[in-house]
């Protein structure tokens, strides 16, 4: 038997009341997730702990069983793996991206959601600081800022003030540590530096980083579950933790259709699969409704292959996290899932979506037991006690 557990990043949300009230997963027209959800067994998880804003990244720590408060050092080198850096140990790394500032004051923190930036790219892996070598790397507006020196520390906080119309912030140590006191220093020298570099580039004249963190020590998912694991995903964060965790990286189509398919012959050869869907997670940051409509609608319509596939196999559907359009960024709702496969007890529910799952036999679970549960059902899970 095989598994997989495909994440609609964002997927999850809340009421909304141009939509009478429903979730755009009630107003969507979903049927293969609705035939799902009937011939399988739902719930509600938190994706990290109850009323916490998750991250995709904690989250899909989570969703691969791994406790974030243990294994997370934030997301800075995750991305960078993602984006193929290799880190070093002692490594301080960031997340980035190119923004557009006026002054001091960011007017769009994705620069217009720039495309073209390998020639930015190579301007900002030219600087210069003394104590670090600067190694960065960039797939559209997003970037990944890697410090590598001596005594360096990802205790550090972000330039990022998360919001347009605030002016860029003073990289601080969050302890009293000297390591964590020279790496601000090197952050802050390096903005200043990025400035002036891209002073004359538009619409991306600055870099500004989040993030900061040190690359982790994680235990493969097959020393941790046995299994043979691969990741389909188009997102540099979600890539970074499959590979981490020992995980068969495989770029995704851009067809959702042809990604189901990619799905199921990358399954041939692995145990398990995680397959993430990004769009209707932007959507919803962009707050557009109508949009993440459309897109959890074309995602189930291309769901269709995995309905026989969980004649013989396990499959999940769930969400990492809320992201509802009302307020543009994830929030610590619990999310909707199903577990669709041979022996599932099913529950009575008929259609997927937030208040639907509710009512089901899962009940309210964390997002760290989904794939527990479906290797239970699998028969791969070793007896507790004699």
């Amino acid at each position: 038997m095989k598994a997989a557990i495909i994440v609609c990043d964002g997927m999850a949300d809340r009421p909304i009341k141009e939509l009478g009230g429903k979730t755009p997963l009630e107003a969507a027209k979903t049927p293969n997730m609705d035939t799902l959800a009937k011939r399988g067994i739902c719930g509600i998880a938190d994706p990290v702990y109850p009323g916490i804003r998750a991250g995709s990244d904690t989250s899909h720590l989570a969703i691969l069983g791994y406790d974030p408060f243990k294994t997370y050092t934030g997301r800075g080198p995750l991305e960078a793996v993602g984006m193929g850096i290799e880190l070093e140990e002692g490594d301080a790394v960031f997340r980035c991206n190119f923004a557009t500032i006026d002054g001091n004051v960011i007017t769009d923190r994705r620069a217009g959601r720039i495309r073209e930036t390998e020639d930015l790219a190579k301007i900002i892996n030219g600087i210069s600081i003394p104590g670090a070598r600067i190694i960065f790397k960039s797939v559209e507006y997003r970037g990944s800022l890697v410090l590598r020196g001596e005594g360096l520390s990802g205790r550090v906080s972000d330039s990022d003030p998360h919001a347009p119309g605030k002016p860029i912030e003073k990289v601080k140590a969050l302890d009293d540590t000297p390591e964590a006191k020279r790496t601000a220093d090197i952050a802050n020298e390096f903005t200043s530096k990025v400035k002036e570099a891209l002073r004359d580039s538009s619409p991306a004249n600055m870099l500004i980083l989040r993030g900061c963190g040190i690359k982790p020590d994680i235990e493969s998912l097959k020393e941790k579950r046995g299994i043979d694991g691969a990741c389909i995903a188009t997102t540099a964060i979600i890539k970074g933790i499959a590979s981490l965790v020992g995980m068969e990286v495989v770029q995704a189509e851009h067809d959702y259709t042809d990604r189901i398919k990619q799905g199921l012959n990358v399954l041939e050869s692995h145990d398990f699969l995680l397959m993430n869907i990004k769009e209707a997670d932007e959507a919803a940051h962009d707050r557009d409704y109508k949009r993440k409509i459309k897109v959890i609608e074309q995602i189930d319509a291309a769901l269709g292959p995995f309905l026989d596939f969980a004649q013989n196999n396990y499959v999940a559907i769930m969400s990492d996290h809320t992201t509802p359009v009302s307020f543009g960024d994830h929030t610590g709702d619990p999310v909707p899932v199903v577990i669709a496969g041979p022996e599932v007890r099913t529950d009575g529910v008929t259609k997927f979506d937030e208040r639907s799952a509710a009512k089901g036999g899962l009940c309210r679970l964390n997002s760290s037991e989904v794939l527990p549960i479906m290797l239970n059902l699998m028969n791969r899970t070793e007896k507790f006690g004699a």
